[in-house]
């Protein structure tokens, strides 16, 4: 079993190149297929994807991978910024797509529209937007998430995803609960019945992953 604690760091070549900071599950096959790693220093840090095939091996203070920091700065952004047309915003977003625009990315329109006055055929009026890089059946999960009850109690916070081997594919989670997330828990995967953007819920109620967690499993200790 292999176990990817969010916030561990990862080492490549013995040196620490970046911190884990969400796992990409395919909610479809419940297969991990990335890392989000945050690479470089403080000015100059981003989210990158690392395919989990690069992960050689994880213990719970680190991730190892074969590949080199220049490979690594290679990797795709976990989030592209793409340019938008307003003419195309409206069509997606109605007929006030100024309404729909961050006063953050006004500049980005400002720009190309004053470049475009002055005869740019290049740089027509736009936003800047960004997605995250997920396919329709990726889930992005993060450490803290809340781990909600299916009678809609909280019942803790993720701390880390457990997969087997040699498949790699998802087979529980560790979760924290009690005051100040005292004590972890392990919650089968097959426990799980969706994930959300801002929370995972489970099959069972907070009675059930109560008495669970009472339960004595052999070779395996709640702590």
């Amino acid at each position: 079993m292999i176990e990817i604690r969010i916030g561990a760091g990862l080492v490549s070549q013995g040196q620490e190149v970046g911190r884990i900071e969400r796992v990409i599950l395919d909610r479809e096959t419940e297969e991990v297929t990335h890392l989000v790693v945050r690479h470089g220093g403080p000015l100059q840090s981003r989210s990158v994807l690392l395919p989990l095939a690069w992960v050689r091996r994880a213990t719970h203070e680190q991730v190892e991978t074969d590949r080199t920091e220049a490979e690594i700065e290679g990797l795709p952004n976990f989030e592209t910024r793409h340019f938008v047309t307003l003419d195309h915003l409206a069509e997606e977003q109605g007929a006030h797509p100024g309404s729909k625009i961050r006063p953050a990315d006004w500049i980005h329109y400002l720009v190309p529209l004053v470049a475009n006055a002055f005869g740019d055929p290049y740089h027509t009026p736009g936003v800047i937007v960004t997605d995250p890089l997920l396919s329709a059946s990726e889930s992005a999960i993060r450490r803290g998430m809340p781990i909600e009850a299916s009678d809609g109690h909280r019942t803790g916070e993720l701390l880390e995803v457990l997969l087997s081997e040699p498949d790699r594919r998802l087979s529980g989670l560790m979760v924290g609960r009690g005051p100040l997330l005292s004590h972890s828990l392990r919650i089968p995967a097959d426990w799980i019945d969706r994930f959300e953007s801002d929370r995972i819920v489970l099959r069972r109620t907070r009675a059930q992953i109560d008495d669970w967690e009472k339960e004595p499993r052999q070779g395996e200790e709640a702590s």
